[in-house]
């Protein structure tokens, strides 16, 4: 068996790692037969937890029902019965609904769909991890501590009673003898109902134990620089490639977040390796996502620091592997390296956390002519979202957050598009941001062969 990355295997089997940073929220646009939906799954920071979807349905869905089940393997192919979402009075074509995920790792959301064009449906990976433990309200644990204590008294009181009083003939007194076989009664019973209180309070704590270790943590990484080439220690053979490769790693400089660059290390003989691309020296924080092989996708996260790199090669032009220079940044304009601009069309309005929207851009050359894109990594673009204090990163496709080896397990057709196939001037990406503050988008397509990268900044509102 190959060898595998130590840190990532406990993670693995002990405690699971988070997929993106800080944004755990689903985001995912795509088709339910002949119906185009919009989805958002808000998951819930504890599991057992309620996850609320939220959909929106073109013209002509007169029904939507959910259902979770396990991804892959026992369970997978066995749904409970669904629930009905329900649908908006003020928004025919918006649907909500709120179901529970009852245990951790790789489940899916199926959804069904009726409507005029006969019915659709469409499995979404969702990948189930605690975020933190719940604490017990004060007041509420001090009402269940009386509660316990009272019905304690009451126990051994029941049996003292029933010890001293049982077998006396109506309105008889207890004698000393009585009194006394009461009291040892209550002694005994007192101790037994000690016991059981200790047995349940060493239950509980091993369960709360038990639970902490299935709270999602970090998964921190620690590259380091050879040269021209960045090293990682290795991943084990349970990674699914994504989009052709076994990791994206997305290196930021910090805290200006005005160089970028985005590779994909490949297997080495011991470990993993990638050539690095003429870089300035400074702080990078360094993001890596990988998708394990039951579609549980986690990131990484990590920092390190880079020499000046100016003397190293830039990326292949028809390389997967690209990386930007912050020469501008706009917050609806940003000019392309070879020549035009991309638009991102935001909606009317402040951006608001914790609102699904789509984060639409149009590419224009130098004309202002609409410029067709071509396919990268089999999609029209991918786009990065990070929070200026880095506390927030997610990495996004036209059909949102998912990754698409765990699109592919839930059975939906994923399109990889060839190298040639080219798009139109437009690319989209569904997603919400998770918390109000400043954040950088970055968004990359290719044009004319090559990669481009534009950086946008962001302002948003609670």
């Amino acid at each position: 068996m190959r060898r595998v990355l130590p840190l990532l295997l406990v993670l693995v089997l002990a405690r699971p790692a988070a997929a993106h940073v800080g944004s755990p929220d689903i985001f995912f646009e795509g088709d339910a037969g002949p119906y185009h939906l919009v989805v958002t799954i808000r998951t819930p920071d504890v599991i057992p937890g309620i996850a609320t979807i939220e959909l929106r349905a073109g013209a002509g869905v007169t029904g939507v029902t959910v259902v979770p089940l396990r991804l892959t393997g026992p369970g997978s192919e066995l749904p409970p019965s669904p629930d009905a979402a329900d649908r908006s009075r003020d928004d025919p074509q918006f649907f909500t609904a709120s179901l529970w995920l009852m245990e951790h790792g790789s489940l899916q959301v199926r959804i069904a769909v009726d409507g005029a064009r006969g019915q659709g449906a469409l499995a979404i990976p969702v990948p189930a991890a605690a975020q933190r433990t719940q604490d017990m309200d004060r007041a509420l644990g001090a009402l269940l501590f009386a509660l316990m204590a009272l019905l304690a008294v009451a126990v051994v009181s029941i049996f003292a009673a029933a010890v001293r009083e049982a077998a006396l003939p109506p309105g008889a007194e207890a004698g000393a003898r009585g009194r006394r076989r009461a009291r040892i009664a209550a002694l005994a019973v007192g101790t037994g109902v000690v016991g059981v209180l200790a047995l349940g309070k060493w239950w509980w704590d091993a369960e709360a134990r038990a639970y902490e270790r299935m709270v999602a943590v970090p998964w921190v990484i620690e590259p380091r620089v050879a040269g021209c080439t960045l090293l990682l220690p290795p991943l084990g053979a349970d990674i699914l490639p994504d989009h052709g490769h076994d990791l994206h790693l997305f290196a930021v400089r910090v805290p200006e977040l005005d160089r970028l660059a985005h590779l994909h290390p490949e297997r080495t003989g011991d470990g993993m390796a990638v050539a690095l691309p003429p870089l300035p020296a400074g702080s990078y924080a360094v993001f890596a996502d990988v998708v394990l092989g039951n579609g549980f996708p986690i990131t990484g996260t990590g920092a390190v620091e880079l020499p000046d790199l100016a003397a190293c090669a830039a990326p292949p032009a028809a390389a997967d592997d690209a990386w930007w220079a912050g020469a501008a940044v706009g917050e609806t304009s940003t000019p392309l390296a070879g020549g035009g601009r991309m638009v991102w069309e935001r909606p009317p309005g402040p951006l608001r956390a914790g609102i699904a929207t789509t984060l639409r851009f149009r590419v224009e050359d130098a004309g202002g002519a609409p410029s067709p894109l071509e396919a990268y990594m089999g999609m029209a673009g991918h786009a990065a979202v990070v929070r200026t204090d880095r506390t927030v990163f997610a990495h996004l496709h036209p059909s949102g957050s998912v990754a698409m080896p765990a699109l592919e397990l839930a059975g939906e057709r994923v399109s990889h598009a060839g190298h040639h196939m080219t798009f139109p001037a437009e690319v989209a990406f569904p997603y919400g941001f998770p918390r109000a503050g400043a954040y950088r988008v970055f968004v990359q397509v290719r044009r004319a062969g090559r990669v481009e990268t534009a950086a946008f900044d962001a302002r948003v509102a609670e």
